[in-house]
């Protein structure tokens, strides 16, 4: 976890390579799962809010096509700028039976800036560890972390619209899907996973 005094981003990559186009920034972290990558980008996030007042920070696996037209329509007819989107959390959906709380899928998911903050500076390293899934779960620990928060969080469901394409495991399937992504996206999709999630209640068994 990045929880020192040390820079937050470097100059060269770790086999000591820079950028040369100086689009590509270096978190000071080793390659992880589970010990603090995420936690460090909001961090890294957080701080560019202070600095450039972004309202929001988005993670997006590798293996994901974003719309980004569809992006910017989200952002400009559903999301509020700061101050009026505090504690803001979305994505698509899913559950935590272990922990009880809902979170986004690490597909794609995106939380206001003082969210961001909040995972990654009001929580310590300690806490963090506590709060973690006991099988590798980055999104599901995200969550975790989100809904550690002691006031409420708006929980924007993109379920029912997905701006992203996922997965998409080889160069093909990603230019294919970036090639057609303009016809097939948004995908449309329940608002809730009730089969994979709720099977006691669809069974009549309450839950």
């Amino acid at each position: 976890d990045h929880d020192d005094s040390e820079p937050l981003t470097l100059d060269i990559d770790q086999n000591g390579n820079a950028d040369e186009k100086n689009d590509c920034v270096y978190l000071n972290i080793k390659e992880n799962m589970e010990e603090g990558k995420s936690t460090t980008y909001m961090k890294l996030g957080a701080s560019l809010s202070d600095e450039w007042g972004f309202d929001y920070i988005s993670k997006i696996d590798d293996d994901s096509v974003l719309a980004i037209e569809l992006l910017l329509e989200l952002m400009e007819d559903e999301l509020p700028p700061m101050p009026y989107n505090r504690r803001t959390y979305g994505g698509g959906i899913w559950a935590s039976y272990a922990h009880h709380h809902m979170y986004a899928p690490g597909q794609f998911y995106f939380m206001s800036a003082d969210l961001a903050h909040y995972v990654s500076n009001e929580i310590t390293p300690e806490d963090r560890r506590k709060k973690m899934h006991w099988r590798h779960t980055e999104d599901a620990d995200m969550g975790s972390f989100v809904f550690s928060n002691e006031r409420p969080i708006k929980y924007i469901n993109l379920n029912t619209q997905k701006i992203w394409a996922h997965p998409m495991k080889t160069e093909k399937e990603f230019r294919s899907a970036w090639a057609s992504i303009g016809w097939k996206l948004p995908q449309y999709g329940v608002q809730f996973p009730f089969g994979p999630l709720c099977r006691t209640w669809l069974q009549g068994n309450g839950v």
